[in-house]
């Protein structure tokens, strides 16, 4: 503690905290880290990580904050935190405002969990195939990843777990069937939300909760790749006032949520 005289009144005041997260602007999970610290009324600094042109992620100074060259990184003063889910709830164990966990967690943990393990990448690349079922941008990403391993042995290991994955989505990408399969994924999410928000305003509490910046930004991942129609038209009409309610909200735009702008473009 700093201690503060005022007068003849001493005060003590907590020491500033600096908080940055290194982000990216449209990536999904920089958006749920950003709903929580929003939410929580946390006031942080930026640091845009160039995941798509530039490839920061790889660059060294990055790597050694998250070793899985991934967005997004929490620091509070010199303390890292990596992994989305343990982003979130270091931000709402870490720092005063509301609490951001129900009494009970274990709904919105399995929620967040299920969230977080649908494949984004195939509902991005699954309307913009080839006849052949080959993505154009996967194919390049191997070849740039490929070209990167030559050039940067360093991270030999990194880099050819990334080749490993990316060859993985090539050939998701051209199974229709596991295509399907990952879509099917992706609706029984919303199918599982519309049930819960047909019990309450949130997803897992009566209150927002962490599960909320899980949703909230899966949603309006699935409305930016064309998947609003899951749940618009009274087909999961819970689902469709819940999003209509989440954009109402400061938190959107204060977080920056993106729910239009294909990252294809």
């Amino acid at each position: 503690m700093v201690e503060v005289r005022k007068s003849s009144i001493l005060l003590y005041t907590r020491p500033m905290v600096r908080v940055l997260l290194y982000d990216y602007p449209g990536s999904i999970c920089s958006q749920m880290a950003r709903l929580a610290l929003v939410e929580k009324g946390v006031t942080f600094d930026r640091h845009t990580v160039d995941i798509m042109k530039a490839k920061e992620q790889f660059e060294p100074w990055y790597v050694a904050l998250n070793p899985k060259s991934v967005v997004p990184t929490l620091r509070i003063d010199d303390e890292i935190t990596t992994d989305t889910i343990n982003i979130v709830h270091k931000v709402d164990d870490r720092f005063d405002g509301p609490h951001l966990t129900p009494n009970d967690p274990s709904f919105m943990n399995r929620m967040m969990s299920d969230i977080m393990g649908l494949h984004y990448g195939v509902l991005l690349y699954a309307g913009s195939l080839t006849d052949e079922g080959t993505s154009p941008t996967i194919i390049a990403r191997g070849e740039m990843l490929r070209q990167m391993l030559k050039e940067r042995p360093e991270h030999a290991a990194l880099l050819q777990s990334r080749i490993d994955g990316n060859q993985r989505m090539q050939d998701i990408l051209a199974d229709a069937a596991k295509v399907e399969k990952h879509l099917d994924n992706a609706r029984t999410i919303v199918d599982m939300l519309d049930i819960a928000l047909g019990q309450s305003e949130f997803v897992a509490a009566d209150r927002y909760s962490l599960a909320d910046t899980f949703a909230t930004a899966a949603l309006a991942r699935f409305r930016m790749h064309g998947f609003a129609g899951w749940w618009e038209n009274a087909i999961n009409p819970n689902v469709e006032r819940y999003i209509d309610a989440m954009k109402s909200r400061p938190s959107w735009t204060q977080a920056g949520v993106v729910d239009g702008l294909s990252e294809l473009h």
